[in-house]
């Protein structure tokens, strides 16, 4: 890839910015006007940069980059230069290889306390940019979270304000305080994040529902909200309910991966079988 286009691939991932890259692999040696090894790069926006020949069938590659952004999946296309009325007709054709490179996920916690330690830890195997928010200096620094991206000190709602916030944007919200949840949860309701999880029991979760739907929150909106947060997996340790949590967020970042026929098998083979309980009684 020339380094121009490196250069610029570098900083849309910087910026968590999604693109697709579009590469002839194969072309006629005579009529195509790029040849293998021609590439160009295409943002979520559909913004283009390079040219793999220009015309109808770079337009046709431009949109197959944008459906390869939103499905996560690569493919081969083929194009032909014998076009009919108005169209090239120069000859030839090229097969594309078209490979998309999603931004990575950000994951914001705000809390820095029992279950924040290990859930940013987790989050970064996941291969999230991790933000940590927390008005308590002893708890958000560099020393106790060595391996985030970025930590804030300060007003949780505030600071978590400050951040560009949409469908990439994963929050738990996991403060020392049940007020600080809640102007995080307000902070956030009205975006429409990738994931929005709060710590809460049953009787936090109907306040805090009441207090929003007061406030004008839709009902739609609460639906949203994953509260309490997590798989239910009987967990009490923070290690085990950062492991909830993060199960949780997995769950919603690939579901359109989820019902694969392995699981559905083991589901099937293990009707009849006795329960944990039962086993025990034996």
């Amino acid at each position: 890839m020339e380094h121009e286009l490196l250069i610029k691939a570098l900083k849309a991932v910087e910026g968590g910015r999604s693109y697709a890259v579009a590469t002839i692999v194969e072309s006629t040696l005579k009529g195509t006007p790029r040849k293998a090894g021609a590439k160009m790069i295409v943002l979520e926006d559909g913004t283009l940069w390079g040219s793999i020949g220009g015309g109808r069938n770079e337009k046709a590659a431009q949109q197959e980059c944008l459906k390869a952004i939103k499905s996560g999946l690569s493919r081969i296309v083929s194009y032909d230069y014998f076009g009919g009325m108005g169209q090239s007709v120069c000859g030839g054709k090229i097969k594309v290889f078209v490979e998309p490179f999603r931004a990575p996920k950000h994951l914001v916690i705000c809390g820095a306390g029992h279950i924040a330690l290990p859930l940013s830890v987790i989050g970064k195997m996941l291969n999230f940019r991790v933000t940590i928010i927390d008005n308590r200096k002893e708890f958000a620094n560099a020393k106790r979270f060595p391996y985030v991206d970025r930590i804030m000190v300060g007003p949780h709602a505030q600071k978590l304000s400050q951040i560009p916030l949409d469908q990439n944007t994963y929050i738990m919200v996991v403060t020392h305080g049940n007020e600080h949840d809640f102007e995080c949860l307000q902070a956030a309701i009205r975006v429409n994040v990738g994931y929005l999880g709060v710590i809460s029991s049953k009787a936090k979760r109907i306040k805090f529902f009441a207090r929003l739907k007061e406030e004008g929150v839709s009902a739609a909106r609460l639906a949203r909200v994953n509260i309490p947060a997590g798989i239910d997996i009987g967990a009490q340790l923070p290690e085990e309910i950062a492991i909830a949590i993060a199960a949780e967020m997995i769950s919603i970042k690939n579901k359109d991966r989820l019902g694969t026929d392995k699981f559905k098998e083991k589901d099937a083979s293990s009707k009849g079988r006795l329960s944990y309980e039962e086993r025990r009684s034996y």
